[in-house]
Order: structure tokens, then C-alpha cells, then sequence
């Protein structure tokens, strides 16, 4: 990846950031119990971190559509279109809930490992200071407790799912 394609990808990161903050705000609203929804609001306010420092440090996304590839971008895409219909009033059960956090959670998780960690590691070990590198690591790191949180909390809503009837 060059230094080039690394920032267009760190830039369009911003708005998969965004898109996962909103699906998870909203997500965090369907679950009753307090824990569970203050983890997704904790993934939530995290995520929207990310993109604040994402711009802070590289710019906006604007123009740099498409520089997360075909899977970057219909992830953001994904995860937009569910937060519209959760905040239109969708209310899925908690089994599909758990089903949709899964499946959003990978996806982004794929994304961002692919983001944080490439450019971290490589096309920028010339060009980043060493807060920025470390800064993204940090990123990296954030988004893979992310993904475990999210498995808890879906594995959570299953269980209790389990035993209503």
C-alpha cells in the first residue's frame, strides 16, 4: 500500500468510524439492560473518537469514496442503511439483534484491521511520527476489544432470548 493509497484509506476509515458509531448508538437503545447498552454506547462514543482523530490527523473523508475498496464501502454502507432503519423505528428481537451485531462487528472488524493495522505497520514507517504510528496502533488495538464486547453483549442478548417464552 502506498503512502498515497494509505492516507486516501485512513480518510475514507473516518466515515466507517462514523457509520459504526451511529449502528451502535441505536443498537445500544433496543437493549434493556443497562450493562449491555452501555457497552454498545461505550463502542459507540469510541468509535466516533476514532473518526474525530482520523480527521484531526489526516483530513476529511470528502472525495475519497471507494478508497476502502468494494468491501470497505458497502460495509459503510451497511452499517448506514441499519442505523436509518433502527433510527426510523425498527426494533428487531433480540435474537436478531444479536445475529446483526455479529455480522456488522466482523464486517467492520475486517475493515479496520485492514486499515489500522496495514498502514500502521507499513506504508507509514517512514512518514509517521511516532505518536501517529502509535496513536493508530492504539486504534488497532481499541477495535479488536471492540469486536469482543460486541460478541459478549450479542452473546448475552442469545441467552437471555433463550429463556423467554
Amino acid at each position: 500500500m502506498s503512502l498515497e493509497l494509505s492516507v486516501k484509506a485512513l480518510r475514507r476509515a473516518c466515515a466507517l468510524e462514523e457509520a459504526a458509531a451511529r449502528f451502535y448508538e441505536q443498537a445500544s437503545k433496543l437493549v434493556e439492560d443497562s450493562s449491555l447498552a452501555a457497552a454498545l454506547s461505550f463502542i459507540a462514543a469510541e468509535s466516533r473518537n476514532h473518526a474525530k482523530l482520523i480527521q484531526a490527523l489526516f483530513g476529511t473523508d470528502e472525495g475519497y469514496e471507494g478508497a476502502l475498496g468494494s468491501t470497505g464501502e458497502r460495509i459503510i454502507a451497511e452499517l448506514e442503511k441499519v442505523a436509518a432503519e433502527l433510527e426510523s423505528g425498527w426494533r428487531p428481537g433480540p435474537r436478531e439483534l444479536a445475529a446483526l451485531l455479529r455480522r456488522l462487528s466482523d464486517a467492520e472488524r475486517l475493515a479496520g484491521e485492514e486499515v489500522y493495522v496495514q498502514v500502521a505497520s507499513r506504508a507509514f514507517s517512514l512518514a509517521l511520527s511516532g505518536v501517529e504510528q502509535l496513536l493508530l496502533e492504539a486504534v488497532a488495538e481499541e477495535e479488536k476489544h471492540h469486536h469482543r464486547i460486541v460478541e459478549k453483549v450479542a452473546a448475552e442478548l442469545e441467552a437471555r432470548a433463550g429463556t423467554e417464552h
